[in-house]
């Protein structure tokens, strides 16, 4: 029991390293996906490892160990079914100990084998609260790859990997708000730029320079933004830009 409890501290302290020392979401489930297949691999064969983000109903790997995983999971993707999507969706263990012999995703396991794959185990994350699933899928070349013990290892590693990505989706939200708040920012720099433009040539108010904004958008079928940018660059401004202090 020491030494499982040793063996999962240790576990953390990685993973929070893990996180300390990328600079950005990405980076840090990239490390994760490679520390988890170098982690789980066995003399049984080495092991390939993507991680699935289910959000809005849409599956896409936000990381892997490498092209094969991506490749896997994609595949998956394409199917709209499989063992990292069930792992997700359902939130619950997927384990195909031999791939040959198994028949519950039938198209993706024939395409699944022509790649040389012998078993799979995809484990889902703890994503409580979180408007996201997500799902470590392993691969590995040899059947049987993920015995008992690999099993429990595998949800031991997760269980400890859910805090970090917790965290990463967390940051990720925050990084999403704060980008489009930043475009939001920019597009009213330039609309106003370009409102003033028109006030100053046709000696108009605000809101009939804005509604001859909105007019020219609507006919030529394009963003606001993009009309107000043609009008500043045409009335040699260049480009505008935001300043954030």
């Amino acid at each position: 029991m020491g030494e499982q409890q040793k063996t999962e501290s240790s576990l953390v302290e990685e993973i929070q390293d893990l996180l300390l020392d990328t600079q950005d979401v990405e980076n840090f489930l990239n490390e994760l996906a490679r520390f988890s297949a170098e982690n789980l691999s066995s003399p049984r064969g080495e092991v390939y490892c993507g991680i699935t983000l289910l959000r809005h109903h849409t599956a896409a790997t936000v990381a892997s160990s490498g092209e094969r995983a991506l490749v896997l999971d994609e595949l998956q993707y394409k199917f709209n079914d499989g063992p990292c999507l069930r792992c997700c969706r359902e939130g619950v263990q997927v384990h195909i100990p031999d791939l040959r012999r198994d028949n519950t995703f039938p198209d993706y396991t024939e395409v699944a084998l022509r790649q040389g794959i012998g078993s799979i185990l995809a484990v889902p994350f703890e994503l409580s609260g979180y408007a996201a699933r997500a799902g470590l899928n392993l691969y590995s070349d040899s059947p049987h790859a993920f015995d008992q013990d690999a099993v429990v290892r595998a949800e031991g590693f997760v269980r400890q990997a859910s805090k970090g990505l917790q965290l990463a989706v967390l940051l990720g939200q925050h990084s999403q708000m704060a980008a489009n708040l930043k475009s939001a920012m920019e597009s009213r720099t330039i609309i106003d730029t370009a409102v003033g433009i028109i006030i100053a040539q046709n000696r108009c108010s605000q809101q009939e320079a804005v509604e001859l904004i909105k007019a020219a958008s609507s006919n030529r079928n394009v963003k606001l933004r993009e009309v107000a940018a043609a009008i500043v660059e045409s009335a040699g401004g260049g480009r505008v830009e935001t300043h954030f202090t």
